[in-house]
C-alpha cells in the first residue's frame, strides 16, 4: 500500500479522506514503493510525471486551427456575423483542453508555472492594450459628457449583470460558480473571468465561460450594428 496520498483539483490542493471522490482531471501524489505506487497507478489512472516541457504543438495546433474556425463571417446587409478570432481560439482551447482530460497521456501536458504565465502575464497585458486603446476615447468623452458618462456606464454594466445572476440563481437553479462564469462570459470579459477564478480558488466558473463568450460576441457585433443604425 501507499504511505501517503496528497492531491490537487484544479490548481488547489484537495484533501484526502475517506469520502472523498476522485474525479476526473483530479492529480493524486502518491508516497510509497516502486512496486506499490506501479499498482496504484494501475487501479486509479496515468502517471502524470513532473516535467518543465511544454507540448508546443498542441498549443500553436488549438490556436491556429481555432483561428481558422473563428475568421470566417456570413454578411448579411451591412451586419458581419461569425465567430471572431478570439472566440475561434477559446474553442480551440476548449476542445484541446477536454481531450486532454480524457487522454491524458496523449499530449496536451502543459506544467504548472507556464500555465501560470499564460493566465496572469496574458490577462495582464489583454487588459493593458484594452486600457491603451480607451484611454484617449474615454477621457475624450468624459470631458465631453461629464459624470454623466460615468454614471450612465455603471448603470449600464451593473443592472444586466445583476438581473442576470438573480434569473440564473433563482430561475435557472444554476452552480453558483458555473454561473459566475456564464456572466463573465456574456459580458466578453476574460479578465472577469480570472478574477472570479482567483476569488473562488477554482476553474469551475470557466465551465460557464466558453458557450456565453461565444453568444456574447456574436450578439454585441449584431446589436451593435443595429444600435448604430437605428440612432443613425
Amino acid at each position: 500500500m501507499a504511505e501517503r496520498v496528497d492531491g490537487a483539483r484544479a490548481g488547489e490542493p484537495l484533501g484526502i479522506l475517506p469520502a472523498t471522490k476522485v474525479q476526473r482531471g483530479d492529480v493524486l501524489t502518491i508516497v510509497g514503493s516502486a512496486a506499490n505506487v506501479a499498482r496504484a497507478v494501475d487501479l486509479i489512472g496515468v502517471p502524470d510525471r513532473a516535467t518543465d516541457v511544454t507540448d508546443m504543438f498542441v498549443v500553436a495546433t488549438a490556436i491556429v486551427a481555432g483561428a481558422m474556425i473563428g475568421l470566417p463571417a456570413v454578411h448579411i446587409g451591412n451586419i458581419e456575423i461569425g465567430l471572431s478570432l478570439p472566440v475561434g481560439v477559446l474553442l480551440g482551447g476548449l476542445v484541446c483542453g477536454w481531450l486532454r482530460s480524457v487522454r491524458p497521456r496523449w499530449f496536451g501536458r502543459i506544467p504548472g508555472p507556464t500555465l501560470w504565465v499564460f493566465e496572469s502575464i496574458g490577462l495582464t497585458g489583454f487588459v493593458a492594450v484594452v486600457g491603451l486603446n480607451a484611454g484617449p476615447d474615454f477621457v475624450e468623452g468624459l470631458l465631453t459628457s461629464g459624470l454623466s458618462l460615468v454614471v450612465a456606464g455603471a448603470l449600464t454594466v451593473t443592472i444586466p449583470l445583476v438581473i442576470g445572476v438573480l434569473i440564473g440563481r433563482w430561475v435557472f437553479k444554476m452552480h453558483p460558480g458555473v454561473l459566475l462564469g456564464v456572466v463573465a462570459g456574456g459580458c466578453t470579459a476574460t479578465p472577469a473571468l480570472a478574477a472570479v477564478q482567483e476569488v473562488a480558488k477554482s476553474a469551475v466558473p470557466s465551465m460557464g465561460y466558453g458557450v456565453a463568450y461565444a453568444v456574447g460576441n456574436v450578439l454585441l457585433a449584431i446589436w451593435g450594428t443595429i444600435i448604430v443604425a437605428m440612432i443613425a
